[in-house]
């Protein structure tokens, strides 16, 4: 269960199987550099709502470039989880893994006061509320 839930705490950026929870990439959202995004969200508590796990999950995170870290709780199959994974970046993407896990990176696209993950296919991962 421990493992299972480490895989959770990637939350912010885990590839997982399809499913029918999905979100679309708003026209207007647009795509941010790394800069941009740190500047955006660095520190801010933000609440996640993640469609690629096959259930839903949602979670209330810091991202924190200073520690390297996205840490909070998480809501998954109505228990709560607490959550601490590794924050890195490649390339203009942001990057998480989970103890022993590979990193699981996912570009970023800002709209008003939310972020898009969004996988290399384009899906959207997770939507990201700052507040």
């Amino acid at each position: 269960m421990r493992r299972i839930l480490s895989g959770i705490g990637t939350l912010a950026f885990l590839l997982s199987c399809v499913n029918a929870y999905a979100e679309d990439l708003p026209a207007g959202a647009r795509k941010a550099t790394i800069e941009e995004f740190k500047s955006f969200a660095d520190g801010k508590h933000v609440k996640v709502e993640i469609f690629d796990l096959g259930k839903p999950v949602i979670a209330d995170l810091v991202w924190s470039w200073k520690k390297g870290t996205i840490t909070g709780k998480a809501k998954v199959d109505g228990k709560m989880v607490d959550v601490k994974t590794k924050l890195t970046f490649k390339g203009d993407q942001a990057c998480s893994n989970g103890k022993g896990e590979k990193p699981s990176c996912h570009f970023i696209y800002i709209d008003g006061n939310k972020f898009y993950e969004v996988s290399d296919d384009m899906t959207v991962h997770a939507v990201s509320t700052l507040g």
